[in-house]
């Protein structure tokens, strides 16, 4: 799985590189030979490249990438966004290089030189963007905006270096005005910006990082991606003496007049990844609507329900109100416990549940989508969506469990602070009832006693790439879609 980097902790694992042995002047030109080798991989023939340059470290990789491209017979244009006699350190000294390995160095440096910018674009087959790069902090205007728009309008194919510029390295935000790419080479490692808020729609095709010497592990605190090696790893045991029992029962407690079809979604999730057994505890008023509409899952009224020796539980899809008491009875068990929606918002509004959820000693999981989880955190969902890495810290800190925040780029978080992120995915799972699928998927997956956080992993991201596939159309045709995924990739 791939490490995911903040601008801080980029800082971190490249002073750490320093600190080794490996002098700046070296790193840019690692990074530099890594963005020639990927233009020349993705430039449609050999005619010439354009590359736009800023005055950061960013810049510095493309005046690198310029004097390799030059040194290989390629025709290079470097355009520089700002004055080169303005740089400092390493970069200074590949930007000497470049013109004396033959590149044209160009100014445009104000938007009175913006036709400089416009005539070398038109001649271009690629355009390298290296303008900012992890350092893009503020927004952006005047000139350098201007500067980027001109890019993206000019319809030329862009590889971006690290990030597409213009895009918040740590949030994924658009500061003011961003580059459109069609490829984007991460420099040692993936950061958050290239998969949160607009980033994912700005940067193409991400390639895999360029390996420069820098470790991502000397970063302290990083987060991983989740990669397709996971499914592997759910192959299930096909021992020939397995019977329903081997694979677990799934208790799900839900349902309500209006919503009875959360819990029976919810069921069959579990039974998509094969739990053995499945049953519903739903409130007496819905009990026989649910019963009737329900074959595989065995359907009992809540109170009288022997769900004791449970091997996982899922509690909340479409429960309504009204179920503290048993919402309580479930949090003094000491059986695995996962919460979504309905339970999750009366923990919300009661602190006693909120302090017996954090005080149970057996396994528990929440599961908010944004809305949820502002509710939790006491803020707007707006804010949630605004930093969600944040957001899913201050949820581990307030719930004292594990956490799946749920939405576009699904976050997990272990009690201990690990943090792992679903680059899977499709805006087919916005419909109602995907995330019922969800809930019981996990459940039914720790039912069947994988590890945790193998469980969650293992759910999200097959649940997520099932959701990426054509032929379904409502949630009551993922469970299908996400049996036949899993028998394809596992």
């Amino acid at each position: 799985m791939k490490q995911i980097l903040t601008a801080q902790q980029m800082r971190q694992a490249d002073q750490a590189a320093i600190d080794g042995g490996i002098s700046g002047f070296a790193l840019m030109r690692r990074a530099g030979r890594a963005v020639a080798d990927a233009a020349q991989r993705v430039a449609p023939d050999t005619g010439r490249m354009v590359i736009v340059v800023g005055s950061g470290n960013n810049g510095g990789d493309g005046y690198a990438a310029a004097t390799i491209l030059s040194q290989m017979k390629v025709r290079v244009t470097v355009v520089a966004l700002c004055d080169p006699a303005g740089l400092g350190g390493a970069a200074a000294e590949h930007a000497e290089l470049a013109a004396a390995a033959g590149a044209k160095i160009r100014h445009a440096c104000s938007a009175e030189q913006a036709d400089v910018l416009s005539f070398w674009l038109t001649r271009a087959v690629l355009v390298i963007d290296a303008v900012f790069g992890t350092g893009m902090d503020r927004d952006l205007g005047g000139w350098l905006g201007e500067a980027l728009d001109i890019v993206n309008a000019s319809d030329r194919p862009v590889l971006s270096v690290d990030l597409p510029s213009g895009i918040n390295s740590d949030t994924g935000a658009v500061m003011g005005a961003a580059i459109e790419a069609d490829w984007t080479l991460p420099i040692a490692a993936v950061k958050w910006g290239h998969w949160l808020g607009e980033g994912r729609q700005h940067h193409g095709r991400l390639l895999a990082p360029a390996d420069i010497g820098i470790e991502p592990e000397a970063a302290s605190g990083s987060a991983l991606m989740l990669d397709e090696s996971l499914f592997r790893l759910l192959r299930p045991d096909e021992k020939l003496d397995m019977h329903k029992g081997s694979f677990g029962h799934v208790w799900v407690f839900g349902g309500s007049e209006g919503f009875s079809g959360a819990p029976r979604l919810a069921a069959m999730g579990a039974m998509a990844v094969h739990a053995g057994l499945v049953s519903i505890a739903c409130p007496d008023d819905v009990h026989a609507l649910i019963a009737t509409a329900s074959l595989e899952a065995m359907v009992h009224k809540q109170e009288r329900a022997p769900w004791s020796h449970a091997d996982a539980i899922i509690a909340g899809p479409g429960w309504g109100d009204g179920q503290q008491k048993m919402l309580a009875e479930l949090l003094h068990s000491d059986r695995p416990l996962l919460l979504d929606a309905d339970a999750l918002n009366l923990l919300a509004g009661d602190a006693l549940l909120q302090s017996a959820a954090g005080k149970r000693k057996a396994l528990t999981v929440y599961t908010p989508h944004p809305g949820e989880a502002s509710r939790m955190l006491g803020c707007t969902a707006a804010q949630v969506q605004q930093d969600r890495p944040a957001a899913l810290r201050s949820l581990l800190e307030t719930l004292r469990g594990w956490v799946v925040l749920k939405g576009e780029q699904t976050l997990i978080g272990s009690p201990d602070g690990s943090i792992w992120l679903c680059p899977f995915g499709s805006n087919r799972l916005a419909t109602a009832g995907s995330g019922d699928v969800l809930g019981g998927m996990l459940a039914g997956l720790l039912a069947q006693g994988l590890p945790v956080e193998l469980a969650l992993a293992g759910g999200v991201a097959l649940h997520a790439r099932a959701g990426e596939e054509e032929g379904w159309y409502r949630a009551g045709q993922l469970p299908d879609k996400v049996a036949e995924v899993r028998r394809q990739l596992c």
